[in-house]
């Protein structure tokens, strides 16, 4: 697979020019290097790269998740995150994007080179990926949670925090409090780090991952 070209985002220069020397060396081509998601969603429209290592924190702006969902549903392009980070509400916001694997800081060369050629393999045999079905409507369709509740849990995997949600939603805490009671009720769970490891682990990650919103016959 050398001769693959690869886009590298990641706004730690040190790191990105590591992650160039590693590609290089594995034969594979690095058109360019960018250090915000915002230019990291331009240069893919305008390279067409066949995959791109994506940074999930990336300072102000637009974070890594949301450019690589942007440059996965719109370009078709294969995204695989590198991070240093390992929450578990980040870990679940980049895992419902469905990318095509995981890389950890510090970089290790052998893990770079085998995640990218798995990915790069996935991605010839299934070129033409389904559209990923909305998460609130998956939601719905496993829990059974109202649209309003579907909205909470959506927002609480972009920001935990519950006066975020509150304010994103126009909703008061105690609102979000109770939508979240009645959440813990139907997931069967009672905080948020159990809530979102089901997401994350659970049928509402197989639905995501697969594009299949249908129960099986």
């Amino acid at each position: 697979m050398s001769g693959k070209r690869i886009l590298v985002v990641d706004d730690d220069h040190t790191t990105a020019n590591v992650m160039q020397l590693y590609l290089e060396n594995f034969g594979f081509i690095v058109p360019e290097i960018t250090h915000s998601g915002a230019k990291a969603i331009e240069k893919a429209k305008e390279l067409k790269p066949d995959l791109v290592l994506m940074d999930i924190r990336l300072g102000k702006g637009l974070d890594g998740i949301d450019s690589a969902e942007a440059i996965m549903k719109e370009l078709n392009i294969p995204v695989i995150y590198v991070t240093a980070y390992n929450d578990e509400e980040t870990l679940a916001r980049a895992q419902l994007t469905n990318p095509y694997g995981f890389i950890n800081k510090p970089l290790r060369d052998t893990d770079l080179k085998t995640t990218i050629r798995f990915a790069l393999d996935k991605n010839k045999k299934n070129p033409a990926k389904k559209d990923s079905p909305l998460l609130e409507d998956v939601l719905h369709q496993v829990y059974s949670l109202t649209p309003a509740e579907s909205r909470v849990v959506s927002k609480l995997l972009d920001n935990p925090d519950v006066e975020s949600v509150a304010d994103a939603l126009h909703i008061s805490i105690s609102t979000v409090r109770t939508h979240l009671k009645h959440i813990y009720r139907k997931t069967e769970t009672n905080r948020q780090s159990s809530l979102f490891h089901k997401i994350i682990t659970g049928p509402v990650a197989m639905i995501m991952r697969t594009g299949e919103t249908e129960p099986e016959k």
